[in-house]
């Protein structure tokens, strides 16, 4: 088979994939919708719980997860605790089981 045959061969199989458009308004509607749903720990006690930067980074390096689901794992940790206050390596081993176990 010569250059020109394989050529034409790659061409008609790529030929066949079809393209999706995006539809723009439906994706700014999703993204809208993300951005205005509050978290779970904030819709129910009303108040915004804020993490330490070292925390994260604590559970980032012992499992390997996004920051973002670090700091989810706290919140949701510090808010499952309710009116009690737990901070430092109560919070951080309380995240990281709420991680394990999920």
């Amino acid at each position: 088979m010569t250059a020109e045959d394989e050529a034409k061969q790659l061409d008609s199989v790529t030929d066949r994939v079809q393209e999706k458009e995006l539809d723009a308004s439906r994706a700014n509607q999703a993204l809208g919708a993300l951005s205005t749903t509050a978290s779970p720990s904030t819709a129910d006690s009303g108040k915004v719980i804020a993490v330490k930067k070292e925390d994260v980074d604590v559970i980032v390096a012992e499992l390997e997860v996004t920051e973002d689901e670090a700091t989810a794992a706290l919140r949701e940790a510090a808010a499952e605790e309710g009116g009690r206050n737990i901070e430092g390596q109560q919070l951080v081993a309380a995240a990281l089981r709420r991680l394990v176990v999920s």
